[in-house]
């Protein structure tokens, strides 16, 4: 959001200058009425092996992450060469086993992962696509730059909450 102490990213300003106008508490009300709405439409996830319970409304934050479209483009650049090396892989893994054979990666890694099915060897997908839909968790780190955590390839259920995030900011600032 801050470039330095005081100075705000370009692509925040207007953020900043619609939170500056907002009145004593009308910020506290508006998180209230965002964590409302998500609890009445159920939108929560699952935490397993948690003593408060496996059901939590999911964290929303009124501050939203605003990405510039010089970063969006590197982002998107790099996500799209990351689906399609994942896709390479998997197929090289289900058909030619080169990375196998050339000991990049152990056979007994592949061979004892719980999702690997050996049902699948030599099955041809449409186009060499097995990930349809990746669900990529960004962080950025203290010198700006993005990295992955992790890629929620299987179910990527995270993909349902940006949708969902989406119409309850517009209910919450719905002239931001």
């Amino acid at each position: 959001m801050f470039a330095g102490p005081g100075r705000a990213r370009p692509h925040y300003e207007r953020l900043l200058q619609r939170f500056t106008e907002l009145t004593e508490g009308e910020f506290d009300r508006k998180r209230d009425l965002a964590e409302l709405t998500l609890l009445r439409q159920g939108v929560t996830f699952t935490v397993y092996n948690d003593a408060q319970g496996t059901e939590r409304i999911f964290p929303f934050d009124l501050i939203p992450r605003i990405i510039s479209p010089e970063e969006w483009k590197k982002i998107e650049r790099g996500l799209e060469q990351r689906i399609t090396a994942l896709n390479l892989f998997l197929h090289d893994i289900y058909h030619g086993q080169s990375i196998l054979r050339d000991g990049v990666i152990r056979k007994d890694y592949v061979w004892q992962a719980a999702h690997f099915r050996p049902e699948f060897m030599h099955f041809s997908v449409p186009r060499n696509i097995y990930i349809h839909i990746c669900g990529t968790d960004l962080v950025r780190d203290r010198d700006g730059n993005f990295l992955v955590l992790e890629d929620n390839a299987r179910c990527p259920s995270g993909v349902s909450y940006v949708v969902q995030n989406r119409q309850v900011m517009r209910r919450v600032f719905p002239n931001l």
